[in-house]
């Protein structure tokens, strides 16, 4: 058994499926999503819980260095 839930590391997984498809900008420092919520759900397999995906869209700043990105908290 994982240390984490079930949930989590659906969370993990798809956090990661979005970062791996992303663009890295290294002139601004940051990096930019490739995939909209749709292409998400469409990569992964199984039955998955729609609430898990976040809502993200093509062209969306996840990460910056400014902090402000979608994905920093």
């Amino acid at each position: 058994m994982h240390k984490r839930s079930r949930h989590k590391l659906l969370e993990r997984r798809i956090r990661a499926l979005i970062f791996t498809n992303a663009y890295v900008d290294t002139r601004k420092a940051e990096k930019v999503s490739m995939l909209n919520r749709v292409d998400v759900l469409s990569m992964l397999d199984g039955v998955i819980d729609v609430r898990l995906v976040p809502d993200v869209t093509k062209g969306e700043v996840l990460v910056d260095s400014r902090g402000t990105g979608s994905f920093q908290h």
